[in-house]
């Protein structure tokens, strides 16, 4: 059985052909659609047509809020046109084989539930660091979904008190598209230059979070203070996940989590807030999404396995 696999982010989709052992051929990465419902379903009937015969499903993660049994798609801000919509429904006149979709979050943590990093973990969470910020919580061995399908959706998060606006939330505050977003800033940059969601359209290259890296270890002034204020903030995030939750292991996935000197300064930050506050509590080990830029991927098509079975 294969299944043409899809993740929709803020700045590009990717996608792959995976059988039901997590194993994947086929990969590539195409510009997010970000603009029309039509781009967005345009987009998976030209890869659904030319892997056709090798594809017995369609499995989606996308950000937002999702019914996925149902396959609505609730409210997604970076996909405004797909909101309301059921994309099941959408696709079934020109796609004839079983589709299914669930929120990036909670798709991240079904793929180290299933053959990843939290195998055999009863309580626990996982944060997804891209354009955005996903999430995910594992109770008693089950997924959460929670009232309205939102539990884990840590994105709309404030981070400070007093104003309600997008800006005071940890999506746009601490996501790979907010750090960034603040480089350019304290470096004096347009933003524009840099890779982030909603810049996917332009051609010439962009600035990544790889070159912002090199910035880090070459010790830029300006990069590095922002980058010590964004570790900070996903500490609190980290933490405040540990008193809320009481997970066993936090994963963290998304690109930068291949990054081993993000992982070593978030860990350090991190454990100053528990030896402070929380030193009574069991240890809540901080460790990497096993299948890290791909746990999406992995997950999405477990959904589907899930829902569908060996339908094929």
């Amino acid at each position: 059985m294969n299944l043409l696999t899809f993740d929709f982010g803020g700045t590009f989709v990717k996608y792959c052909l995976m059988n039901d052992q997590a194993e994947i051929s086929e990969h590539g990465q195409l510009p997010a659609p970000l603009k029309t419902k039509d781009d967005f379903l345009d987009l998976i009937c030209r890869l659904y047509e030319q892997y056709r015969d090798k594809t017995d499903g369609i499995a989606i993660s996308m950000p937002g809020v999702i019914d996925s049994e149902k396959g609505d798609i609730i409210l997604v801000a970076l996909y405004p046109e797909m909101s309301g919509q059921n994309i099941c429904r959408l696709l079934k006149d020109r796609i004839p084989v079983p589709i299914s979709v669930e929120n990036d979050g909670k798709a991240a943590i079904l793929a180290e539930a299933w053959k990843g990093a939290l195998a055999n973990v009863s309580d626990a969470a996982c944060i997804l660091l891209g354009s955005g910020i996903g999430g995910g919580i594992i109770m008693g061995g089950r997924l959460q979904k929670g009232y309205g399908f939102a539990a884990g959706e840590i994105s709309d998060l404030l981070v400070g008190p007093g104003c309600y606006e997008k800006e005071n939330t940890i999506c746009y505050d601490s996501s790979m598209s907010g750090f960034l977003k603040a480089v350019a800033r304290a470096k004096n940059m347009d933003p524009a230059c840099f890779e982030i969601s909603g810049n996917a359209s332009r051609e010439e290259k962009r600035i990544s979070g790889m070159d912002v890296f090199q910035w880090i270890e070459a010790e830029d002034p300006p990069t590095l203070t922002e980058y010590r204020k964004w570790i900070q903030r996903l500490a609190w995030l980290l933490y405040n996940i540990k008193l809320t939750v009481s997970p066993e292991k936090i994963v963290i996935g998304g690109g930068v989590s291949r990054n081993e000197r993000f992982i070593r300064d978030l860990k350090e930050e991190y454990q100053k807030a528990v030896s402070k506050l929380a030193s009574y509590l069991p240890e809540t080990a901080i460790d990497t999404c096993r299948f890290q830029a791909d746990a999406n991927l992995v997950g999405a098509a477990y959904n589907w396995i899930l829902m569908h079975g060996n339908h094929s």
